[in-house]
């Protein structure tokens, strides 16, 4: 917990100077609005007198504090708010930041819907503790220290009696507390479930239409929504266990503490008005106790949320860049795979085995084989997603680990399998990998990716939405854009992972001549299972349960009767 509100505060401490001035109007302010029994104590005595320019004078002097509690309740909250307005942004900044710099593996490990879920929870709980931290229980504490000491000033035992009222009832209060916390652990574990299966309903929601599946999407939520139900009664059902006992106790507490008093008034230890301004002091204590319960409980149920908002800086980022890196300006290509071996942090062993690789400068290398036998690793550790466990890979000669990944990454532009867009404008995803918006660049690249004819009969053309993860465009329409948005790029190093197995084939050869145009002179590598699409290759990579277990040019692996001469006859053969 100390961790937590450590990390908490270092954002509210960043605003030094605000903060300050907004704890001097927050004290200030606490102080004075605990003290207006003590007017009514003034008034009860004086009033017998009859003597007016006294009581204008006391009524003066009461209506000029509420006047001053007024202004300092408006600054208060208006400094509060300078402090907490720009740390929210700050944290939910560094939340954001620490993710995109967390490795490949965390992004698997973790569920879309519950991550959103718990920065939605973590970041309304940086608000909520402000207030119930900061401003609600520092109020409430300096009001029962206001408290005290009147009481101390007036009769000692009435002080004891509400200082033993009050340990008590805060006993009986954190075990309710531990209890509540407790079952909101377990109803946020439930609400997390629900929204998993939402996003996850809405991510695939074409698979859903497609299947005709809604029913069952229907009923899984409404199955999920039983254990939530069940947690949610228990979370409920805490509140009003706190309501019964805390509310009891503090009734009687009042009652002990004004009899206590009443007893003093009739043996005339003391008067009428110290009575009046302990009634008062009680009176409006007491609400304050019960709100500080809730606010403990608040506070209690806060801690939960932010602490797994704030956990997301606890992962240990596997993948770092080093102190003092390598700058490169670009790459010539020169990679080189010296004994390479990797496994999985998450999944099976031995991904990789000994691979020995030289690609040079400008060559084409294509990679085939069974799927899961190491082709897609190759590119995830040469993009540095992963470090091998042992042997390195150098790109013109300097070790890739020497680089900051964003630097290594730089010079690659990859056409992914599946390409994931931005819920933006067609233009937008094009030019997102060059970061530009230059619309002739753009239209250039479109039309080298066989894209433009049909954007340009789109009725918004290159301003078209594309929909979240480019749900409104078709599979061959989505590989298009990306390769459209790889060769704006101008990468030196081309990486192309199945780009062309979702089109037909008069497509495929328009993007085939293409990319080829485009990789000219380019460092370029090929994950292929249409070996039809691979045939300009310089070299021919075939890859088998890690390991590679052929390699040449396409007419010189056709003339082994090894796995490419079976592939490429599964292929061609009607």
């Amino acid at each position: 917990m100390f961790k937590v509100y450590k990390k908490y505060y270092q954002f509210l401490f960043k605003y030094g100077w605000q903060f300050i001035v907004f704890i001097v109007f927050l004290v200030g302010l606490s102080i004075i609005e605990s003290i207006h029994p003590y007017f009514y104590k003034l008034f009860i005595e004086e009033l017998p007198s009859g003597n007016f320019q006294m009581l204008f004078n006391i009524l003066f002097a009461y209506s000029g504090i509420r006047v001053l509690q007024l202004i300092l309740d408006i600054l208060t909250y208006f400094f509060g708010d300078s402090v907490l307005l720009p740390a929210a942004k700050d944290a939910r900044l560094a939340v954001f930041k620490k993710i995109q710099d967390l490795d490949f593996a965390f992004s698997l490990s973790r569920s879309t819907g519950s991550l959103i879920s718990t920065m939605k929870r973590g970041d309304t709980a940086f608000f909520d503790l402000h207030h119930s931290i900061n401003i609600k229980m520092v109020r409430i504490i300096i009001n029962f220290l206001v408290i005290m000491w009147f009481f101390v000033q007036i009769k000692l035992e009435i002080a004891l009696v509400m200082i033993i009222s009050m340990i008590l009832n805060m006993i009986f209060a954190y075990f309710l507390i531990r209890i509540n916390i407790n079952a909101r652990k377990k109803f946020n574990d439930e609400e997390d479930n629900i929204s998993n299966v939402i996003v996850d309903n809405l991510i695939n929601f074409e698979t859903v239409k497609l299947f005709a599946k809604e029913d069952e999407e229907y009923k899984k939520l409404k199955r999920q929504f039983l254990p939530w139900l069940t947690e949610l009664w228990g979370y409920a059902n805490s509140f009003r266990k706190i309501d019964i006992i805390v509310g009891t106790l503090g009734e009687i507490s009042m009652f002990l503490v004004l009899f206590v008093g009443l007893q003093q008034v009739v043996d005339l230890s003391l008067s009428a008005g110290e009575y009046v301004m302990i009634l008062g002091f009680v009176s409006s204590f007491y609400p304050r106790f019960f709100e500080l319960i809730f606010e403990l409980r608040n506070i209690g149920k806060h801690n939960v949320d932010i602490k797994k908002y704030f956990d997301v800086f606890n992962f240990d980022t596997i993948v770092k860049d080093i102190e003092n890196p390598v700058k490169k300006e670009y790459a010539k290509g020169e990679i080189v795979f010296d004994n390479v071996n990797f496994s999985y942090p998450e999944g099976r062993d031995d991904a990789l085995k000994n691979i020995n690789l030289r690609i040079r400068e400008g060559q084409s290398i294509a990679f085939v084989g069974y799927s899961g036998a190491g082709k897609t690793t190759i590119t995830k550790l040469l993009m540095r997603f992963y470090d091998p466990d042992s042997g390195k890979i150098t790109i013109d000669g300097v070790n890739i680990a020497h680089l900051t990944k964003t630097n290594l990454r730089s010079f690659m532009g990859v056409v992914p399998q599946e390409p994931i867009l931005f819920n933006d404008s067609i233009a937008y995803n094009i030019g997102y990998g060059a970061g530009t918006t230059n619309l002739h660049e753009i239209i250039a690249a479109s039309k080298m990716a066989n894209l433009h004819d049909f954007i340009s009969e789109l009725s918004d053309g290159y301003d078209t939405m594309v929909g979240e993860r480019g749900v409104r465009l078709s599979g061959g329409q989505k590989q298009r854009l990306a390769i459209a948005r790889m060769i704006l790029s101008n990468p030196d190093i081309i990486i192309f992972d199945e780009a062309t197995s979702q089109l037909d084939s008069e497509s495929e050869k328009l993007i085939q001549d293409a990319f080829w145009k485009a990789s000219k002179n380019k460092t370029t590598i090929i994950i292929a299972h249409r070996l039809s699409s691979i045939t300009k290759a310089d070299k021919i990579i075939v890859m088998d349960d890690g390991e590679i277990v052929e390699v040449g040019t396409h007419k010189q692996l056709l003339k082994m009767s090894g796995q490419y001469n079976n592939f490429w006859k599964l292929q061609t053969e009607v």
